[in-house]
């Protein structure tokens, strides 16, 4: 028979075990519940108010808020590569990113190249001259004219399919083009219609220009994602849905372009 130190060994023993294997679970569930969430990366401009741009040394903007949306909804954490317009479609069909949203309308051209998620946005092209400027009606009237657009956009698409400038000049984002147009380095600066809005709203500049003519070439623009992907698109697709159908994408609509953007079908 054991002696009741023994047994008082024993018990203090097994509790011991007890409280060890409890300290065990619960550190494998804390590690467990601090491990780090697998990122999603986005690639984007960030010079394109108000859809994705910096402000006081942080990324912000429409897609910007959509983005980090569609991450967390996909159980990730979204991380924002910022890059050219015309160098993040090769990255991200090279594997450097998961998906590109910079206000990406859905053209030929990069239909044919990635795969582009249900739209969650459009936009079509403006043209933007100087205020005492008379020569210039619309932006499908570039007869003669030095015109500038933001380098690899769909405006920039537009413009070399409307034809007749003298010459184009690509910009790596917007605040240069409105820049060079209110200077008179160009004659035409073609961009979306909701940058083109906001800035006539926010700028010091919008003084110096007006707006011209009729939306050009509106389009729907969706979350790019790379050309051979089957896996991701069904997901984003369904968070996107989601999105509209819980009134979310319109209240992001009115935060940051003041109207409701409607979508035509893609």
């Amino acid at each position: 028979m054991f002696s009741r130190t023994s047994k008082a060994a024993v018990v203090a023993a097994l509790a011991a075990l007890t409280l060890a294997a409890s300290g065990c679970a619960a550190t494998s569930s804390a590690s467990a519940e601090s491990a780090p969430k697998e990122k999603f990366t986005i690639a984007t401009s960030g010079t394109f108010r108000p859809i994705t741009f910096s402000e006081a040394g942080k990324l912000t903007g429409f897609d910007i808020e959509v983005g980090t949306l569609i991450a967390e909804k996909l159980g990730m954490e979204p991380e924002f590569v910022e890059g050219q317009l015309t160098g993040l479609l090769p990255g991200l069909n090279s594997g450097k990113f998961d998906a590109v949203m910079s206000g990406l309308t859905m053209t030929d051209a990069r239909k044919q190249s990635i795969t582009f998620s249900t739209p969650y946005l459009a936009d079509g092209a403006v043209a933007v001259v100087k205020k005492d400027n008379t020569k210039v009606e619309q932006l499908s009237k570039l007869d003669g004219l030095v015109v500038g657009a933001i380098g690899g956009s769909g405006t920039e698409s537009d413009v070399k399919g409307i034809g007749g400038f003298t010459e184009l000049k690509a910009y790596p984002g917007a605040p240069e083009g409105f820049a060079d147009v209110a200077a008179g380095r160009i004659e035409v600066f073609a961009t979306g219609r909701i940058a083109a809005e906001n800035f006539m709203k926010n700028s010091p500049l919008a003084s110096e220009l007006k707006i011209v003519g009729d939306v050009y070439g509106t389009k729907p623009a969706g979350v790019g994602l790379p050309k051979d992907d089957t896996e991701m698109k069904p997901k984003v697709d369904k968070i996107i849905e989601e999105l509209k159908a819980d009134g979310t994408l319109e209240e992001l609509n009115q935060k940051w372009f003041g109207f409701t953007v409607e979508i035509p079908s893609a």
